[in-house]
């Protein structure tokens, strides 16, 4: 007997195996369904035995980066959770850092007067372009990008007869950083690049005056969108990602590109018809956003006059160049838990949200000295860019538990919704228990439905479970999709022991809600169309 259960639970170990990899698709498992090892599950999985994850188990969920789906939906009669269902960074994915500053311009035809000597007899003009800013997250509350850093200008080295000129250009600002991704929780905002800079000492030598030098701000950071969804709603989602950071300003050295947003945290529901018990840990903890890219550093040209002092004032000087604040961290995702008899919850829930990722580092300046006997000392030396700061902090996620009676069930998790860490932070998500009101349910046990077949395919038939105290009157009968959509009305001929049969094959494959209501009842059932 013991070596057919192993071959059975052996069996169904590969079955999984066969379907963990498929999109976010349905599949329907006969008897029970028991983890045993480390794996990576996806889509829906539609149990009428009992689903149990042992303990030392881990059930990673595949992200939605690899599959567009990222959750993780178990339907079973019982549900055992003594092990780990992981779904950290699996929800929607993060946006991409935005690229450094690369571009040099002239209004004068002199961009290369950057790296280099040309028209060295003559003024000149220059401009560095400012970072760029990243990609939004993916998901309803995406991360928002920053905005672009701004350019940076200024003028180019002049040859005189006498007193040469040296030329200093403005470096370019870095982009604003993301915002955190938002779903229970809003994300925080993304914070502003860093700035480029035209600050420069000069002993002993002249700075060219054609034109003014002009340092580029860096560009302001990404306002984080509102929440998502409802604290008590049978709605539930992915989290969504943080958006990327930015890129760093131009200056003699262009700016690094900024890194990746982080992700959301993934999504699970767990469903019992019957028992509910989780004494392990749930996790869908949104991923930390990446850095900002680093800001150009600034240089200096060779010397550019013939004449006998080659001294500071026939280079060209830039400053060093804003780095690109970071990127947003993704939210955290959505932990659904529902019984439809007796849940027993003392195990860990954890939906943070990521922290926002570190801004990039700030471009440094140069230097020339030069002293010669007949000409002189002179010391010139332009001035470092501004650090970037860091993206926003992802928002925390929502925990939903739905049971029929608090009172006949224990409920009493470590529970952790916070928002990521940041300069601008995340706010906490929302963590609710939500138990059937007998005001609105009254006699609950008296009323409940009994919907068979479930899993159904194209009909299902309505019967009371208890019919002995429930009188003739006329009801309706609404069908709700889990996005909490109206699919379906009709109305009931339901009484006494009678049965109904409602016709459902133009519905979609996933779960609804049945709601029969009475004049004085309102009576949810939950049911699963294949």
């Amino acid at each position: 007997m013991k070596t057919l259960l192993h071959r059975a639970i052996f069996s169904i170990s590969l079955l999984c195996s066969h379907l963990l990899y498929s999109q976010c698709t349905i599949n329907n498992v006969t008897g029970d369904l028991i983890i045993s090892s480390n794996i990576i599950m996806t889509g829906t999985y539609n149990v009428t035995g009992k689903f149990v994850i042992p303990a030392g188990i881990t059930v990673f969920v595949q992200g939605y980066s690899s599959n567009t789906c990222g959750k993780l939906v178990i339907n079973a009669q019982k549900v055992f959770v003594y092990g780990t269902i992981n779904a950290n960074n699996s929800g929607y994915p993060g946006g991409l850092g935005g690229v450094g500053g690369t571009s040099v311009t002239s209004i004068t035809g002199d961009a290369v007067s950057l790296t280099g000597c040309n028209n060295k007899d003559n003024t000149g003009h220059v401009t560095v372009e400012g970072g760029k800013q990243g990609v939004a997250g993916l998901g309803l509350g995406g991360g928002v990008p920053g905005s672009n850093g701004v350019n940076g200008s200024g003028p180019k080295q002049q040859c005189l007869s006498n007193n040469d000129e040296c030329g200093m250009i403005g470096s370019g600002g870095g982009a604003g950083g993301g915002s955190g991704g938002t779903y229970g929780g809003k994300g925080g905002n993304g914070s502003n690049g860093g700035n480029g800079t035209n600050s420069y000492t000069a002993t002993g030598v002249n700075v060219s005056t054609g034109y003014a030098v002009i340092p580029g701000n860096g560009g302001s950071g990404g306002i984080a969108l509102n929440n998502v969804g409802s604290s008590t709603g049978n709605d539930i989602d992915l989290g969504s990602g943080g958006a990327g950071s930015g890129g760093g300003g131009r200056s003699f050295i262009a700016g690094l590109q900024g890194s990746k947003g982080g992700n959301g945290g993934g999504m699970i529901m767990l469903v019992a018809s019957d028992t509910l018990l989780i004494s392990g840990t749930i996790t869908a903890t949104g991923e930390n956003g990446l850095n900002g890219g680093k800001g150009g550093d600034g240089g200096v040209t060779a010397k550019c006059c013939s004449d006998g002092c080659d001294d500071c004032g026939e280079a060209t000087l830039s400053c060093g160049s804003g780095g690109g604040s970071g990127a947003g961290g993704g939210s955290g995702g959505g932990i659904y838990l529902e019984s439809q008899n007796k849940a027993v919850i003392t195990g860990t829930l954890v939906a943070n949200g990521g922290n926002g990722g570190n801004g990039g580092q700030k471009g440094t300046g140069t230097s020339c000295n030069y002293s010669a006997t007949f000409c002189g000392t002179q010391a010139l030396i332009s001035g470092n860019g501004s650090d970037g700061t860091t993206g926003g902090g992802g928002g925390g996620g929502r925990i939903k538990i739905f049971v029929p009676s608090c009172t006949q069930s224990t409920i009493s998790p470590v529970s952790n919704v916070s928002g990521g860490t940041a300069v601008n932070a995340g706010l906490p998500g929302s963590y609710n228990v939500i138990c059937n009101v007998t005001s609105v349910i009254e006699n609950y046990v008296y009323h409940q439905l009994n919907i068979f077949p479930n899993p159904a395919t194209n009909q299902i038939i309505l019967k009371f479970k208890y019919f002995d105290s429930f009188k003739d009157e006329n009801c309706s009968i609404e069908i709700i999709d889990l996005n909490g959509k109206k699919v379906m009305e009709t109305s009931s001929l339901l009484h006494l022991n009678a049965e109904q049969t409602i016709d459902v094959s133009e519905l979609n494959s996933g779960m609804y809600f049945l709601r029969l209501n009475t004049r004085d009842h309102l009576i949810n059932q939950k049911f699963i169309k294949q």
